[in-house]
């Protein structure tokens, strides 16, 4: 089966790869592919019928193959610092999670359409309020 995105989109997103990095790029092209496929099941006849954007769904696969391939130094970290004096090194680290190919919240959005939040608050629609008010302008 076809990856939901290309190297070229990595390449784009990112910066030109290595020949290591285009074999890990491609490894994780197809591992994103399979596992947003098993999540969503019907994303290719989705894209097929143009009821889902297979540019979205390429920026998804990117996104995760880059969280993926661009990696601190340290396995499971979100940010990492190094020091040249009298050796220093640091990281922060994520989580217990170690699944490079990590679905956040605004991927889902694209497949399902909607946010996991909910808003806090709710707007009546604009225009049913109007008579309610006193407008200074329009009045003769």
């Amino acid at each position: 089966m076809v990856d939901l995105a290309q190297p070229e989109a990595v390449v784009a997103a990112w910066r030109p790869l290595t020949s290591v990095e285009l074999a890990r790029v491609t490894y994780y092209l197809g591992s994103a592919s399979r596992k947003i496929r098993r999540r969503w099941r019907d994303v290719d006849a989705r894209i097929a019928a143009n009821t889902l954007a297979a540019e979205d769904v390429s920026d998804v696969v990117v996104q995760m193959v880059l969280s993926a391939v661009d990696v601190v130094p340290i396995r499971g970290a979100k940010s990492f610092s190094e020091g040249v004096g009298p050796m220093s090194r640091s990281a922060t680290l994520t989580g217990a999670s170690t699944d490079p190919l990590v679905i956040e919240d605004w991927m889902v959005e694209v497949f399902e359409g909607s946010s996991t939040t909910k808003p806090v608050a709710s707007f009546p629609t604009s225009g049913n309020y109007e008579s309610q008010f006193i407008w200074p302008e329009g009045r003769s």
